[in-house]
């Protein structure tokens, strides 16, 4: 059995991470053209 309990593997986090970067880079160039993203 993998050593993994309570904690978290570092690929998930990474993976995780990773999505979560990307959607934010997304969203932000999404609303910039949008102009939504012009009040920030």
């Amino acid at each position: 059995m993998a050593d993994t309990t309570g904690r978290i593997p570092l690929w998930i986090i990474g993976t995780i991470a990773g999505i979560v970067v990307i959607g934010l880079i997304g969203i932000f160039f999404y609303g910039s053209y949008s102009g939504l993203g012009s009040s920030l």
